[in-house]
């Protein structure tokens, strides 16, 4: 009876260890000042292939200048998008945009508003990942862990009160 407690012990130091790395890769980019983007497109094939991570660094209005990328929100914020700016209107409030791998301008100018910033760094392929399935599965993975947490609590609490091993820890 001694093996599953160890058992049950190290899954969950496993899982929770995957868990904080998990947790921790989201947070510690945050806590730095970093948004992470995921390229959606081959638009700026080479510089980046569809499914590299971008991590995203708000940009000063001196780096918008001609022949620099920059992140930026889509389709009323729901969709991040990173092109190369080819033109910058008045007062740097509107910019216009290519991809590395495009003939022709994006239709739309980039409002300031808009910006995101600048991808300081990349990871290729890992972004090909993170999708919204794998977002579900981490999700829910939380969830269970969760409730596997509160069962296994529950469970050898109510194994030591049954056995008054409880009694005996308080009194001691």
């Amino acid at each position: 009876m001694k093996l599953l407690p160890k058992q049950s012990i190290m899954l969950s130091l496993f899982v929770l260890l995957f868990m904080l790395i998990s947790v921790l890769a989201v947070v510690i980019p945050h806590a730095f000042g970093f948004t992470m983007a995921i390229v959606n497109s081959d638009a700026m094939e080479p510089t980046y292939s569809e499914g590299t991570l971008l991590f995203v660094k708000k940009a000063s209005e001196d780096n918008l200048v001609v022949g620099n990328e920059v992140t930026y929100y889509v389709d009323h914020g729901r969709q991040m998008r990173t092109r190369r700016i080819v033109a910058v209107g008045e007062n740097q409030s509107v910019l216009y945009t290519i991809g590395d791998n495009q003939s022709q301008m994006e239709p739309k100018e980039i409002q300031k508003s808009q910006l995101i910033g600048q991808p300081i760094f990349y990871i290729p392929k890992v972004g090909a990942w993170l999708t919204q399935t794998t977002i579900q599965l981490f999700k829910n993975m939380y969830f269970l862990f969760a409730m596997y947490i509160l069962v296994t609590t529950l469970f050898v609490t109510l194994y030591q009160i049954k056995s008054g091993s409880i009694k005996k820890s308080i009194i001691s």
